[in-house]
């Protein structure tokens, strides 16, 4: 797993470009994906989200358009990224996923969308989100892999590993890109994802697969105390 000094960095030289080469490797699929996250939230009353490693905060502000009189806090390593929030409906945390500074059953609603690859002990942030929800919680989790059928990860990876590099490289003028595409192709699969999730204590009632099975959205509870 990366080093957090390492990760914090490299969204640090790519912070102010990082919206832009999203949407274009993503081919603008990427405000879809967090659409469907919003739309599987199911919880009757939501006064309280934590939206972890919400970088310019893009899924913080369909939270907060469909919460608005919810707590929406946006959490990220990278006070850089944060910046980019200007909605003051919105707060803003400079903090680790990994040592999250909220007490035990804070928030009704935690999100993350492309964090997991980049935290530096998926069990401990797993072990966080159960920590600070509250029972009947939800924790909702989006991220990329390597498509797991051998002919679409052979076309996936010809794109994602060789070409993403280059031209987010390009755009942002750093190697900050090449970092990135390397997290997605040593990612765990979908399925082992989801079994550390559940081994923290929180139990799955959906996993959604997209985009030639590229993209996980995961949805999962907190039973108990």
């Amino acid at each position: 797993m990366p080093r957090e000094d390492y990760v914090k960095g490299v969204f640090a030289s790519i912070y102010s470009k990082y919206d832009l080469i999203d949407s274009i490797i993503s081919f603008g699929m990427d405000g879809s994906w967090r659409n469907i996250m919003i739309r599987m939230i199911d919880l009757d009353n939501v006064t309280s989200i934590l939206d972890c490693g919400a970088g310019t905060g893009k899924l913080s502000r369909k939270l907060i358009e469909r919460f608005p009189s919810a707590k929406v806090v946006a959490l990220d390593i990278s006070g850089e990224m944060l910046s980019s929030i200007s909605d003051r409906r919105i707060t803003t945390v400079t903090a680790s996923a990994v040592e999250i500074p909220f007490d035990p059953g804070s928030f009704d609603l935690v999100t993350s969308a492309f964090l997991t690859r980049n935290v530096p002990d998926r069990t401990k942030y797993f072990s966080e989100v159960r920590r600070i929800l509250r029972p009947g919680g939800i924790f909702i989790n989006l991220d990329i892999h390597m498509p797991e059928n051998p002919v679409l990860k052979r076309f996936f990876s010809l794109y994602f590993v060789k070409m993403v590099p280059k031209l987010g490289n390009l755009i942002s003028g750093s190697a900050s890109y090449t970092y990135l595409s390397g997290s997605v192709r040593d990612f765990v699969t979908p399925g082992k994802l989801a079994e550390e999730i559940q081994a923290s204590g929180l139990e799955a009632i959906e996993i959604r697969r997209k985009a030639i099975g590229s993209i996980s959205i995961g949805k999962y509870i907190k039973k108990s105390a």
